[in-house]
């Protein structure tokens, strides 16, 4: 009796295991169509005391099961138009997840088009080799033709 007591809980150890490492991967593997919807961001503006645009800041914060550590470069589409960027990174581990923070300083030049833009898609990069490729939510591209248009 007492040992199918040990191989029920050794069932239930592995299901329960089992489950977790499934969710785990497909939390760090998870299919959105926004950038908005895989991560956390924040986008300002700066503008010199005429009030003319001199650049803009890019801030990401993704929360990962993986330790993968995000890249210090990142790639900005303004409909056709690619801008390779470099980034600043940091990952913190906070008890079981990760969180990754992305900063990315914006030159003008790359924002120029965003205003008559019809689709802002953000790309960057994991040193395990993936890559998220995401556009801009309508709304959130709204928000940025509206902050660009000040």
């Amino acid at each position: 009796m007492l040992h199918k007591i040990f191989i029920a809980f050794g069932i239930v150890f592995i299901g329960i295991g089992a489950f977790g490492m499934f969710y785990v991967w497909n939390y760090d593997h998870r299919q959105v169509s926004t950038l908005e919807e895989y991560a956390t961001t924040e986008f300002q503006i700066s503008r010199d005391g005429k009030g003319n645009l001199e650049g803009g800041v890019l801030n990401l914060w993704d929360y990962r099961f993986d330790s993968a550590k995000l890249l210090p470069q990142a790639t900005l589409y303004v409909d056709d138009e690619e801008f390779e960027l470099p980034a600043a990174t940091r990952q913190t581990q906070l008890q079981f997840k990760h969180e990754n923070k992305l900063f990315v300083s914006l030159p003008k030049e790359s924002l120029k088009g965003v205003p008559a833009a019809k689709e802002v898609r953000f790309k960057f990069f994991y040193d395990n080799g993936q890559e998220i490729d995401l556009p801009l939510s309508q709304a959130e591209l709204q928000n940025w033709q509206k902050k660009l248009r000040w």
